[in-house]
């Protein structure tokens, strides 16, 4: 059965033609005589008009047609590609579907001549010719035994209906226009009178694509009662079809008038308003319609699609700043009544987390609090990739009916709550963006600043190694760091305040995010909880469940992803953050002067230490030092610090080794010069004696008989150290 696309929703034709009406009885009003012959001399007038028109239509675009010649085969042909190609090019020409520019072409349909009763019943009797040839036996057989019952009782107003209410089931259930057809027609050839059999019988015209035909006999049905929401709707949507968008709006806002309740009204002229580019208004239509039940699924979410398409090209505005004003539309449409009936199950609702708050960057970056925000983000991440499983999973289940059950769609509270889910899925998003754009000129800011203390660093750095390179002693090299540090520490001290107060600007910045995010998460189950408790089908509830819990997920993951923003680490240097210590030069001050008496040197008198040299030794005490070699001809130099001396001795000597002992002899004569320049000569004789391995302990007996000083005899204790 071949139906018309419009702009009224099917459900509408439904709803014309099965819901009786309730009439006043009153007296119908007379109609006066029609002249036939002279009408149709005016409609071939009319005809011959529009062919010339047509005509000169043609040859504005090249082509010139003789309507009195008769053309063969090849020049129809020649003309059909011609017609054609003038046909695409205009078409290119044309703006394209949906674009702002777009126009609609504005119709003007004569609707002053009413027609009559008589009139009315023609129309039925054609559309009756035509229906009853088409039905099978069977069908037929049907319709005249009902037709008879309602002819014996005297086509009474009863029998009438009961025919019209026949063909009503007939087209809302079956497949065959003509088998409900004739039932309808044959209502208004019996009854024209009757305002419900008019409506049905109009209805069933627009809805086999007869819109042209059904005006005359719906308005022909308003002036048999012209109180009725649904009659003037049909007459709107009819003018709407026919592209008269203006009368049609008078209709539709009559209808109203009378029931500003009336879903289906409120609907069509929601496209009256999107053809007039009256966006709000067509929204605020569309939510009224919806609200109403006055909408189907797809006609709604169409209707909804063109309005959020037609606001950003109606502004020439951003994007998402056309969506937000959409949405905001939308929401004010939406809002929820304080009374919003029993409360779904709220097993699953998702709940805004807690978010940890450093207070310092150190803590963020070196204390693990980005690393846990890091941590966060990626098992919520993983929680949501078991969530997809599962929504796919809903989606997937089909509903378990009863046999012979039909599935209920709840058109108007899915498109409402696809409305509401898609709204907040986009605000979250909104403030999501807001927040990147915000975050990413934050820790830009830590960035440059770090980038700037690094430069200074290397060029300090550079500095105090040229420095310590020209240092010869401590006191430069503490002046060099001093020199460093005063440059250093500032420039420290400033990079961490300025990545402070970035990282400050982050906590705001995020804690007004999951403030906002919470607000929009609160407020999505307020927007949703009451067209999901209208939502009775368990099949339908649970996808919308999902559907709600995927929006509100994506809400708190736009703060988990949020979270975990990365800054540069702080400047941490051995010149602390108290530059005011390097403002002065560093001055070494000089050691006191000793005031004590001078004293001896503290060594013991009675020591010595010997170092062998194979034949050769050295011989070191507190006040002397001696250098001497002994293989049977000995001789040595010694120099005496104390008294300022220098000894020369020549003689014998010998050394024996009796396993870990060792004995030794020298003998032979002296000769001393005092730095004063005193002289003494005299001999000496000097004998050691050690014991032990490595380093060996001893002793030393040394005797000198010089003329200057006489006799003279010391014992002393020695260290041999061996080589």
């Amino acid at each position: 059965m071949k139906k018309k696309p419009s702009s009224c929703p099917p459900s509408l034709w439904l709803y014309f033609i099965i819901i009786p009406l309730v009439f006043f009885s009153a007296p119908l009003p007379g109609f006066s005589q029609v002249d036939t012959a002279r009408m149709r001399r005016e409609q071939q007038q009319k005809a011959r008009e529009a062919q010339e028109q047509a005509r000169q239509q043609l040859k504005k675009l090249g082509v010139d047609i003789d309507p009195n010649k008769k053309m063969t085969k090849e020049e129809a042909q020649q003309l059909k590609n011609k017609l054609l190609g003038k046909a695409e090019e205009m078409k290119s020409k044309l703006p394209k579907q949906g674009s702002g520019n777009s126009t609609v072409v504005h119709a003007d349909i004569d609707i002053s001549k009413v027609p009559s009763l008589k009139q009315v019943q023609q129309v039925a009797d054609r559309f009756f010719s035509r229906s009853y040839k088409k039905l099978d036996a069977i069908s037929r057989s049907a319709f005249d035994q009902l037709y008879k019952e309602a002819e014996k009782k005297g086509f009474t107003l009863q029998s009438v209906r009961k025919l019209s209410s026949r063909g009503a089931e007939l087209m809302t259930f079956g497949n065959d226009q003509y088998h409900g057809g004739v039932y309808l027609a044959a209502a208004v050839k019996s009854l024209p009178s009757d305002t419900l059999c008019v409506n049905n019988f109009g209805a069933y015209l627009r809805m086999i694509d007869s819109t042209r035909a059904s005006l005359p006999v719906l308005l022909y049905a308003n002036t048999l009662f012209n109180a009725s929401p649904v009659i003037l709707t049909q007459i709107g949507c009819s003018l709407l079809e026919l592209n008269d968008d203006r009368k049609a709006a008078d209709y539709l806002k009559e209808a109203l008038e009378i029931n500003p309740d009336f879903g289906m009204a409120r609907t069509a002229l929601c496209e009256v308003y999107i053809r007039q580019k009256r966006f709000r208004e067509a929204l605020a239509e569309l939510f009224a319609g919806v609200k109403n039940m006055g909408a189907t699924y797809q006609q709604a979410t169409i209707a909804s699609q063109q309005i959020q398409a037609q606001f950003a090209a109606a502004g020439n505005k951003d994007e998402m700043e056309s969506k937000e004003e959409f949405w905001n539309e939308t929401r004010d449409r939406l809002e929820p009544q304080n009374d919003q009936g029993p409360m779904p199950n709220t097993k699953g609702r998702v709940k805004m987390p807690y978010f940890p708050d450093c207070k310092k960057v150190e803590d963020w970056m070196l204390g693990g609090g980005y690393g846990n925000a890091v941590q966060a983000n990626s098992s919520f991440n993983t929680l949501m990739q078991s969530f997809a499983t599962d929504f796919r999973s809903a989606h997937e289940q089909q509903p378990v009916l009863p046999a012979n059950a039909v599935l209920r769609d709840y058109s108007n509270e899915r498109f409402a709550l696809d409305c509401i889910t898609e709204m907040f899925f986009g605000y979250s998003k909104i403030e999501y963006d807001k927040y990147r754009k915000s975050a990413d000129e934050i820790t830009q800011r830590a960035i440059d600043a770090r980038e700037i203390y690094n430069k200074n660093f290397a060029d300090y750095s550079k500095e105090l190694a040229e420095c310590l390179q020209a240092c010869s002693g401590d006191l430069c090299a503490k002046e060099c760091m001093r020199k460093f540090c005063l440059k250093e520490c500032p420039n420290a001290n400033k990079y961490n305040d300025l990545l402070g107060q970035a990282y400050n600007d982050y906590r705001n910045a995020f804690g007004h995010l999951v403030h906002n995010q919470k607000k929009l998460l609160s407020d999505l189950y307020a927007f949703s909880n009451p067209w999901l408790a209208k939502v009775k089908s368990p099949y339908w509830s649970r996808i919308y469940a999902y559907e709600i819990k995927r929006v509100a997920l994506s809400i708190a993951g736009n703060c988990f992803g949020a979270y975990p923003l990365p800054f540069p680490f702080p400047a941490m240097n051995e010149c602390g953050t108290d530059c005011s210590v390097f403002l002065t030069p560093f001055t070494e001050k000089p050691d006191d002067v000793n005031k004590d008496n001078p004293d001896g040197n503290n060594c013991p008198d009675n020591w010595k230490l010997s170092i062998e040299l194979l034949v050769c030794d050295i011989g070191l005490d507190c006040e002397s030092i001696e250098f001497g070699c002994a293989v049977v001809v000995a001789g040595s130099v010694k120099r005496n610090f104390k008294q300022k001396s220098t000894t020369l001795f020549a003689g014998f000597g010998g050394q024996a080794e009796l396993g870990v002992a060792g004995l030794g002899m020298k003998a032979g004569v002296i000769f001393t010069a005092h730095d004063s320049g005193a002289k003494d000569f005299g001999t000496k004789v000097e004998l050691d004696a050690n014991y032990g391995e490595g380093i060996k302990s001893g002793v030393n007996f040394e005797a000198t008989n010089t003329l200057m000083e006489g006799y003279r005899q010391e014992n002393k204790m020695t260290t041999v150290i061996g080589f």
